[in-house]
């Protein structure tokens, strides 16, 4: 009997969990998740909950319907991993030592907003109540709202908001000049999701910044003025930018000096934490060196899968297969709703009519479900 702890409730550590309990039937599986999080909770419609917050009623079901025997617990910090360990302040603010087999990182990635990524763990109803005080925010904006940021979760966010509040001044900043950047086709997207917000009345400027703005904003109307001197009136301001790997513990000697995530190998294995083959360490998803879109996903748990398929096996990872082959996001394909009227996607070209499809009203969560966890909402 193999005990494994995954650290991390997010989409990476649920589709961890799962590969384990297919490959390891006599397994024992802890989950551990800082907060009160006990939710699955569906990142990439984050900027519809934003303006639609009665959705998460729905979206976030309980993360018991995720998988089929292992077990929750919801911590107050992770101090500290290592083979065979994890050091951990519980619920109750006392310390403990959790033993394991093999341990998995999935703790994700911290934005800027915390509006648009929780690392908190909060509750569904806290989260609503967040989402629900920025929706009337917007609803009552005088001056209007700027967001920071020209990716896919800035791109949506104002979308979905010039689309639901179409009496409210939208601007988008942008500081390549491009938007999309990262995407597949990426002047193609550009173009295509361009003419969708301008279409929506959003305001939009790039190859610009507003120095120093790196925080949300809701209050009273301000004048923020770009490095170029274009002056936005905004009282609501979401920013969009300046993701990092979320390591929670103290972890620099095994830390990728460039993009500050956790150092892996092509079996996923994080050597620098898990100093013994035989009591191994995995990192996933975008607390790694390998971060990024959640395309990702499906080549890292092969990966990861294969590696503790040969760990069962022989007790060590030691001479164990290497499976993960890279792709920069910008090769691989990408998918953006501007408003649920609006959509564009690359499999291989920018498609409006796909992209809207696939990012319908209710995001497609019925389908998501039923397909993930054969579970009906």
């Amino acid at each position: 009997m193999t005990k494994y702890i995954v650290i991390g409730a997010g989409w990476l550590g649920i589709r961890t969990v799962r590969a384990i309990e297919s490959i390891s039937k006599d397994s024992v599986i802890t989950v551990l998740e800082v907060g009160s999080k006990d939710y699955i909770d569906i990142n990439v419609a984050t900027p519809r909950f934003m303006v639609e917050p009665d959705m998460i009623d729905t979206a976030y079901q309980p993360l018991s319907k995720a998988w089929g025997r292992a077990e929750l617990i919801n911590v107050k910090e992770i101090k500290g991993v290592e083979s065979g360990r994890v050091v951990l302040i519980d619920s109750n603010g006392n310390e403990q030592v959790l033993e394991a087999d093999g341990i998995i990182v999935a703790t994700g990635a911290v934005q800027s907003s915390p509006l648009i990524k929780d690392v908190q763990g909060k509750s569904k109803d806290e989260r609503k109540a967040e989402f629900t005080a920025f929706r009337d925010a917007v609803k009552n904006s005088k001056a209007g709202v700027l967001v920071i940021g020209g990716g896919t979760t800035g791109v949506e966010l104002v979308a979905e908001i010039a689309t639901d509040f179409g009496n409210v001044k939208c601007t988008l900043v942008n500081k390549p000049r491009l938007l999309m950047n990262g995407s597949s086709k990426r002047p193609a997207m550009h173009k295509i999701v361009m003419k969708q917000l301008c279409g929506l009345g959003v305001k939009v400027v790039t190859d610009d910044y507003i120095e120093d703005l790196k925080e949300d904003y809701v209050g009273e109307p301000k004048k923020f003025t770009t490095k170029k001197g274009v002056e936005i009136d905004a009282d609501v301001v979401v920013v969009c930018v300046g993701g990092h790997p979320n390591v929670p513990f103290p972890a620099d000697y095994a830390v990728d000096e460039k993009s500050k995530g956790l150092s892996v190998n092509e079996a996923m294995l994080c050597e620098k934490l898990g100093t013994d083959a035989t009591k191994p360490v995995w990192a996933v998803g975008d607390c790694t060196m390998y971060g990024g879109r959640g395309m990702f996903a499906d080549p890292q748990i092969k990966a990861l899968s294969a590696s503790i398929m040969h760990f069962e096996k022989m007790g060590t990872v030691e001479g164990g297969p290497m499976k993960y082959k890279h792709k920069p996001s910008e090769l691989l394909p990408s998918l953006v709703s501007v408003g649920r009227r609006g959509g564009a996607i690359t499999i291989p070209v920018p498609n409006k009519m796909l992209g809207k499809a696939l990012k319908s009203k209710d995001l497609g969560l019925s389908y998501m479900y039923k397909k993930e966890f054969s579970v009906k909402v």
